[in-house]
C-alpha cells in the first residue's frame, strides 16, 4: 500500500514540476508598452477603504459528546476572533486605498487595451511584461527579465 500511495505522490510531483511557472506561460504572458497611467487621488483612497469588505471575523462553535454506556458525556463551546489579523494578500489583487494605481497597457503587435492595477512605478511608454488572459488569476506585471524588451 506504501508502494501505490508514493507512486501517486512521485507522479503528482514530477506533473507539478514539469508546468511552467505562471510567469513563463506564453499563452497569457505579453511583453506590452504603458499607454496610460492613472494615479488615484486621496479622496478616491479613501473612497475605496469605505468599500473595502471588513477584515472582521468572529466564529463560533458548539459541541455535545455522548460516550457508550453513559461513561462520558461533555459540552465543549469555542470562540475565535480574526479581529485585526493581517490576511495573506499575495494571493489579493492590488488594493486601490492601500496605494495601487491603474495602468493601461497595450500588447506588442495588438490594438487591445489592457486594465491592471499594481503597486508598480511605471511610466507611459515603459515597457512591461503583463499577464492576461488567464482564467483564475488577476491581471498584473512580472519584472523584465535582461533579455526581455520591446524594440
Amino acid at each position: 500500500m506504501k508502494t501505490v500511495f508514493a507512486a501517486i505522490f512521485l507522479a503528482i510531483l514530477a506533473a507539478c514540476q514539469s508546468t511552467p511557472s505562471l510567469e513563463d506561460d506564453a499563452r497569457y504572458v505579453r511583453l506590452a508598452r504603458v499607454v496610460d497611467v492613472h494615479e488615484f487621488t486621496e479622496l478616491e483612497r479613501k473612497q475605496a477603504e469605505a468599500n473595502r469588505p471588513s477584515d472582521t471575523r468572529v466564529g463560533v462553535g458548539l459541541g455535545i459528546g455522548v460516550g457508550s454506556g453513559g461513561s462520558f458525556g461533555g459540552v465543549m463551546l469555542g470562540m475565535g476572533s480574526g479581529i485585526g489579523e493581517r490576511r495573506d494578500s499575495r494571493d489579493e489583487p492590488p488594493q486601490v486605498a492601500n496605494g495601487a494605481n491603474r495602468y493601461t497597457v497595450q500588447p506588442l503587435n495588438s490594438n487591445e487595451r489592457i486594465e491592471v492595477i499594481s503597486y508598480g512605478k511605471y511610466k507611459v511608454g515603459d515597457c512591461v511584461k503583463v499577464l492576461v488572459g488567464h482564467p483564475t488569476e488577476y491581471p498584473r506585471f512580472f519584472e523584465l527579465k535582461p533579455e526581455e524588451h520591446c524594440d
